[in-house]
């Protein structure tokens, strides 16, 4: 009797063993599989929030704002194309090829573009780098996310998220301290591209764009987007809306409006604090949605919103030009939008892998892009406008913010409150 009870103790711990050998594989999985967005996420934050503004003050001072505007809508437009496409055709049947081209393409103008003096020839490279970034991401997405299947849902998106916060974090981060190409650049750029390499081999065996199920999984009828799925992309579209605007131009406040003189290096440093707050806030709030938040409320989508129509509305004021309340609120931000990002993301992947709305998960990679759209489209009104009133467009970029904030924070209340009463 005690031999058997032995045997059996046994087989319990070689099946926790077991069991622990499978998570930390399937953990190691999934963070492999989307290694990929911490360099698409470096390339592309670094190519919106900081190279531009850099690289137009130095060769079109007198129209920086302009050619900012003009350069970020034209590549967010190509951005919305790349995804479509690769909604359409991704990596298709040679996505090692395909991805590893792709990742190439983006080392060489990463390594090329800080040596372009003309604006004409930046803005191409420019919207080229973002395109292909999108289109890379949205694939790598799809294949990731297949691959993790129902069960690991929640994990992955985890994943996902840290790892494009850690992009977002150390493009602005690196670039703006390190404006120039030199040794240490390329050391990190191809650093980046080398994993992202061993993500696109990881991702390979998932299924093509075009035949998604995968074996052992119940396939799901694709279903069309309801009023609660559209009214929930504006609420989000709005709000990344409000982000992009205020990345995108916080270095010309800081520079024409409180007179910082190395505006670039104090925008990094913000930026990188909300990033990197939101990095760190990332797992912390996804754990305590999952123990304390089961049932899908959205309220994380709330406090974003406000916290821009804050940010709006005090950036003119010379208590934010002082770094420690700068930071500070920085850091609020990010923390706000990464609870707002981990609730759309959640309700997202889940009516896209569990209830068939698989369009969902493509507006969530087309967000940044859709919505950028909306706020590179009002800096360019604004740019275009305070030219011709002779007004500093920088003070025209804070209330712009706060008014996108506004219209964010009523939307989500609204698609909040549908999306509630059809869940009942």
């Amino acid at each position: 009797m005690s031999a058997a009870c032995s045997s059996s103790a046994c087989i319990g711990v070689g099946d926790l063993d077991m069991l622990f050998y499978w998570l930390g594989e399937s953990m190691f999985l999934l963070l492999v599989r989307n290694l990929s967005f911490v360099f698409l996420a470096f390339a592309a934050s670094a190519y919106v929030n900081v190279v531009p503004q850099i690289v137009y003050a130095r060769t079109a001072p007198g129209t920086k704002s302009l050619w900012l505007s003009a350069t970020l809508l034209i590549g967010t437009i190509a951005c919305v194309a790349a995804v479509e496409w690769a909604r359409r055709f991704g990596y298709g049947t040679r996505p090692k090829l395909i991805g590893g081209l792709i990742t190439l393409a983006l080392l060489v103008i990463l390594s090329a573009s800080s040596g372009i003096t003309q604006p004409w020839n930046f803005a191409m490279l420019c919207v080229t780098l973002r395109a292909l970034c999108q289109y890379a991401s949205q694939e790598t997405d799809r294949r990731a996310a297949a691959l993790a299947g129902a069960a690991a849902r929640g994990t992955n998106d985890t994943i996902s998220l840290s790892m494009r916060f850690a992009g977002m974090l150390a493009g602005p981060l690196f670039v703006g301290q390190h404006p120039e190409f030199d040794r240490l650049s390329a050391g990190l750029y191809m650093g980046l591209a080398a994993l992202a390499l061993w993500s696109v081999v990881a991702v390979a065996k998932a299924p093509a764009v075009r035949a998604t199920a995968i074996p052992k999984e119940p396939a799901v009828e694709e279903l069309p987007l309801d009023r609660s799925d559209r009214l929930l992309i504006w609420a989000a579209r709005l709000c990344f809306a409000c982000f992009a605007m205020l990345t995108a131009c916080l270095m010309y406040v800081l520079r024409d409006i409180h007179g910082i003189a190395d505006a670039s290096r104090r925008c990094s440093l913000l930026i990188t604090s909300a990033f990197g707050s939101a990095m760190l806030a990332t797992p912390l709030l996804a754990m305590l949605r999952s123990r304390f938040f089961r049932q899908r409320t959205l309220s994380g989508m709330l406090p974003a919103p406000l916290g821009i129509i804050a940010a709006g509305l005090l950036m003119p004021l010379p208590s934010a030009g002082k770094i420690g309340h700068s930071i500070a609120g920085a850091v609020v931000l990010g923390v706000a939008f990464a609870d707002f990002q981990l609730s759309f993301r959640d309700y997202a992947s889940h009516q896209a892998i569990e209830r068939g709305r698989k369009a969902l998960l493509a507006v969530f990679n087309n967000l940044s892009n859709t919505s950028a759209l909306v706020a590179f489209g009002v800096m360019l009104v604004l740019s275009v406008v305070a030219r011709l009133l002779n007004v500093d467009p920088a003070h025209s970029f804070s209330l712009g913010v706060a008014i996108l904030g506004l219209c964010a924070f009523l939307v989500a209340v609204w698609a909040r409150r549908t999306y509630l009463r059809a869940e009942r």
